[in-house]
């Protein structure tokens, strides 16, 4: 079943002591142009999750995040900076005898300067900090492609909706072609009497209107091919996996035929239902547009 290539999917889950959460987006694209953001230290996980993330997504613009914070304070080191430590006690101790301010300096005031502390983060092992974090990224890309898969239900209803509508046209437009032809022969009947009103008519231009006419009145073969082209469409619509190229191409030749039955018929009823059959293609072409 197609799926949409617009979707979301969030998942945040405590695995040990690693607080992890991983988001991941997509919109419409032709190709697919993935975006991977993750923090500082966990640079090493891009492979890893690049490889995840293609391995389920064929196209679109996808950007994922991965957020990890370490809640009990095993991965970190705090330590203290002595030489900006000792620059403020000094400052602070030169205020005092330059300004005559008295009063003693006590931790309080120094606990609240973060800058006089170092910290930082440990290195964790990368297969251990993996485990941990591709369930979440697992869990996050499921939801994200269930969303796909529901918009892509709803949008594969729109296009049958929408080709049911040009099917109907194209019934109709069968129906109309043998007086369409009646009238377009009639028509021929009276240019050729025209021409053979002179003293000496042109057989060979009589020739070439006869094959002009022959070839712009005769519809049924473009007929017969749009039928063709509703069967391979739905056939499409069932498949399993990517079928936005597909359609794509497969639209492209409907509307095809369409252009070439409203050139060869100057039937006004004919071309009433040629030009509805174009606008239902336009907004088919709308929705494929967004179909991965």
């Amino acid at each position: 079943m197609a799926n949409s290539m617009t979707g979301y999917g969030r998942h945040k889950e405590l695995v040990g002591s690693r607080d992890i959460c991983f988001e991941i987006k997509s919109v419409n694209s032709r190709y697919l142009d993935l975006n991977i953001k993750l923090g500082r230290l966990y640079v090493r996980l891009e492979d890893k999750i690049r490889n995840l993330v293609t391995s389920k997504i064929s196209r679109g613009k996808v950007d994922v995040f991965l957020t990890v914070d370490n809640i009990d304070g095993e991965k970190t080191e705090l330590a203290l900076n002595k030489e900006y430590l000792e620059a403020y006690l000094a400052l602070l101790n030169n205020i005092k005898d330059n300004y005559g301010i008295g009063g003693e300096i006590e931790i309080s005031m120094l606990a609240g300067k973060s800058d006089i502390f170092n910290v930082r983060k440990l290195d964790e092992d990368s297969e251990e900090l993996w485990a941990a974090v591709e369930p979440v990224v697992e869990k996050a890309i499921e939801k994200f492609l269930a969303m796909r898969e529901t918009e892509g239900a709803s949008m594969v209803a729109d296009v049958r909706e929408h080709v049911g509508v040009i099917a109907a046209l194209r019934s109709e437009i069968k129906a109309l072609a043998p007086a369409a032809i009646t009238a377009a022969n009639e028509k021929m009947i009276a240019r050729v009497k025209d021409l053979l009103s002179s003293a000496e008519p042109d057989e060979g231009r009589l020739l070439t209107e006869c094959a002009i006419f022959a070839d712009k009145a005769d519809i049924n073969e473009e007929l017969a091919r749009l039928g063709s082209h509703f069967e391979q469409l739905e056939e499409i619509l069932e498949e399993k996996g990517p079928i936005g190229r597909k359609l794509d191409f497969l639209v492209q030749e409907i509307n095809r035929e369409i252009n070439t039955i409203g050139s060869k018929s100057a039937d006004m009823a004919i071309t009433k239902a040629v030009i509805a059959a174009k606008s239902e293609i336009e907004k088919i072409r709308e929705q494929i547009q967004n179909i991965e």
